[in-house]
């Protein structure tokens, strides 16, 4: 669907700082910074991960080839994120992901990717949870 692409690249160190399966919600937050903020990266509608560590030091953020989910009903988009450091990669599979300048709460949301919308198959309705 797309041809991948690097979406972040720094120096900084993230770890994983909170993963929540009810609200399918992941966070990854850098070290804190001289000002006291750190920044963080916000992953929803957490479909998988897969992490060989915590920690990414000089992480590289980038936007694989989409995922797609199809039933005889529906084809379903999700984001395929590597999370590339120079020991390991980690993969997260999400419908969206946010680039935030402070805390999930309290930061400004500076970029963000969305998976492209699901769709039917063959006509008729969105589908809909039954």
């Amino acid at each position: 669907m797309n041809p991948g692409e690097t979406l972040l690249s720094t120096s900084r160190t993230f770890q994983l700082w909170r993963y929540g399966a009810g609200h399918s919600q992941l966070i990854l937050r850098s070290g804190f910074r001289p000002e006291g903020e750190p920044v963080e990266l916000l992953f929803e509608g957490v479909r998988s991960v897969q992490f060989d560590s915590l920690y990414f030091p000089e992480l590289t953020v980038w936007r694989d080839e989409d995922e797609v989910v199809e039933n005889d009903r529906a084809r379903f988009y999700n984001l395929r994120i590597e999370l590339r450091s120079p020991k390991h990669t980690g993969v997260i599979t999400a419908g969206r992901m946010s680039y935030i300048d402070g805390t999930y709460r309290d930061g400004t949301i500076k970029w963000w990717v969305t998976s492209p919308r699901g769709e039917a198959i063959g006509g008729g309705d969105r589908p809909t949870c039954e």
